[in-house]
């Protein structure tokens, strides 16, 4: 079916439902721009933003938009600029009828009663070249997202995409192993009918309704993923994986911000076999609790069980409200339960200090008789963020530090389909949940943002790794693959960090990107990556330029 037929019926679809039970407001979907995600971190780090909970990236979208405009910067700041643009229409614009870019940051909108709608195009197109293998790089992303509300009660919103692209070399060969897309889902091959072009073929959809329950509460439905922390990457749940179908109960009140997750996740990617059999399921149940004792202050706690079964959903897990380890005790300790604690604390107005720590199973006794106890499974960040450095304004930098010990993550449990992959570890579609290298790593990220001007944006990223992986050719597991099954394990003492076929991993990625509309970008991109594996040397160079539009740029970097 083409994409135009696909989109049409997206939206029709989608429209009439919206206006039977659906409305934006209380989750707007900023999850692919990472510029509003950077200008809201900077309003925080200036104490503007005093009741907002970072740490949970389902920001609200009423929230932003009942800012009081002189608390977001001054007429010259560059973020106050955007965000009016993102979810403003202007003074003028707002005594217009006309529909067409009332707001920027939208194609069509439409603004009655009790009802508002926003239609926007995605597109994304990028060419380059891979200098080291010959190889051309390219990526044709065509899309179409739609959100509104109603009553401000009811929220919606839905997009699709549909892309045809290849990868980095160091990115195919993660594809072959997992036999999935890094964020993405189902795929096929792909050859163009006017080049030599091959690659791949797959689509993207995410959609979710809401309804405001009570003046706190909101309760929501939908398939998209989630992100808790205040890094670049997240230990507790990132967003790098594959969308999936979820249930969510959130709850704000005073300094505080409670949410529940409970999903339905795939043990493996649908790409593993293709004879139209139903995947095998899993479950997780998920809680954060977010506390702001002092307005530059954020505390969090994190808890989640895992769980598979053969024939039915644990419904046990379903009080929102109990501590999963103890129910998980109670059924005999079957399922895989991480407990994570996250943070952040603003100084001066410049500064942000955050870091998480993620339990994934704990000996005290064997961690520090430094006997190397395999199931001592644990992980830690730590990161500052520093805006306007050295008096410059809109000169911002990041650094972060990730560290996760081998097997964390990973779990016993199999399934009688696949006896080779482990159902219960802390994945989704063949893809980790949390960190995107799984486990057995430590990672250093630097990143450096500059906006000289209005319409001008620098970005770039250093990224140091060392990884311990497995050991492909003679089938040993150390413990970095999380779907393996850690019944598996070379040992049960001397696992030490980056223990297996060791590698670094060098990464460098600029880019200049210049705004010639609202969220329509030209960019200039280069990046050079450096695998050390001993087995296989993996290194790659690229150069090429990409036009974007309402959508941010796409990070794989292993």
């Amino acid at each position: 079916m083409r994409l135009s037929i696909i989109l049409c019926l997206s939206f029709i679809i989608s429209l009439i439902t919206g206006f039977v039970n659906k409305a934006i407001a209380q989750a707007s979907p900023y999850q692919g721009n990472e510029r509003v995600y950077h200008y809201i971190d900077r309003l925080d780090i200036e104490n503007k933003l005093p009741y907002l909970h970072t740490g949970n990236k389902d920001y609200a979208g009423r929230q932003l938009k009942e800012l009081p405009v002189d608390s977001v910067g001054t007429a010259t700041d560059y973020g106050q600029d955007y965000l009016q643009k993102q979810f403003f229409p202007s003074q003028e614009d707002s005594q217009l009828s006309r529909k067409l870019y009332k707001i920027p940051a939208a194609l069509f909108s439409l603004d009655i009663p009790d009802f508002s709608l926003r239609v926007s195009p995605i597109i994304h197109f990028q060419l380059g070249r891979e200098t080291n293998s010959g190889e051309t790089i390219f990526l044709n992303k065509r899309g179409l997202e739609l959100y509104g509300e109603l009553d401000e009660k009811l929220y919606f919103y839905s997009s699709l995409q549909e892309n045809q692209s290849n990868f980095f070399n160091y990115l195919n060969a993660s594809i072959a192993h997992t036999s999935a897309i890094p964020g993405n889902g189902f795929y096929k091959s792909y050859n163009s009918r006017i080049s030599n072009l091959e690659g791949f073929d797959y689509a993207l959809g995410e959609a979710f309704i809401g309804f405001k329950t009570s003046k706190h509460t909101i309760v929501e439905l939908g398939h998209k993923k989630h992100f808790i922390g205040h890094g670049m990457r997240s230990l507790l749940l990132g967003n790098s994986g594959n969308n999936y179908f979820y249930l969510k109960f959130d709850i704000k009140i005073w300094k505080f911000h409670y949410q529940t997750i409970l999903a339905e996740l795939a043990a493996v990617s649908s790409n593993t076999e293709l004879n139209n059999i139903l995947l095998p399921k899993k479950y997780i149940t998920a809680h954060y609790l977010s506390y702001k004792p002092r307005h530059n202050m954020e505390i969090g706690l994190f808890e989640a069980v895992v769980y598979a079964r053969e024939n039915h959903f644990e419904f046990q897990y379903l009080n929102p409200v109990i501590l999963y380890r103890t129910v998980e005790h109670s059924l005999d300790s079957p399922d895989n339960v991480l407990i994570g604690l996250n943070g952040k604390w603003n100084l001066f107005k410049k500064l942000s200090l955050y870091g998480q720590v993620v339990l994934d199973e704990l000996k005290v006794d064997e961690l520090f008789s430094d006997s190397g106890w395999w199931a001592n499974k644990y992980g830690i960040q730590t990161g500052i963020k520093y805006i306007d450095v050295a008096g410059i304004s809109f000169l911002d930098f990041q650094l972060e530090y990730n560290r996760v010990r081998p097997f964390t993550y990973s779990h016993w449990n199999t399934s009688s389909r696949f006896p080779e992959v482990s159902v219960a570890n802390y994945s989704h579609f063949s893809q980790p949940l949390a960190h995107p290298l799984g486990a057995n790593f430590s990672e250093v990220i630097f990143k450096l943002r500059y906006q000289p001007t209005r319409k001008i944006v620098i970005d770039a990223r250093y990224l140091y790794t060392i990884v311990g992986r497995n050991d492909i050719l003679n089938n040993i597991n150390y413990g970095s693959d999380v779907l393996i099954p850690n019944g598996t394990r070379f040992s049960n003492y001397g696992v030490s960090q980056h223990v297996g076929v060791k590698s670094t991993i060098k990464l460098i990625d600029v880019n200049i990107g210049y705004e010639l509309y609202h969220n329509l970008f030209i960019d200039l991109s280069w990046l050079s990556r450096s695998d050390s594996n001993i087995i296989e040397n993996i290194n790659t160079n690229y150069i090429g330029g990409s036009l974007r539009y309402n959508i941010g740029r796409t990070l794989n970097d292993y």
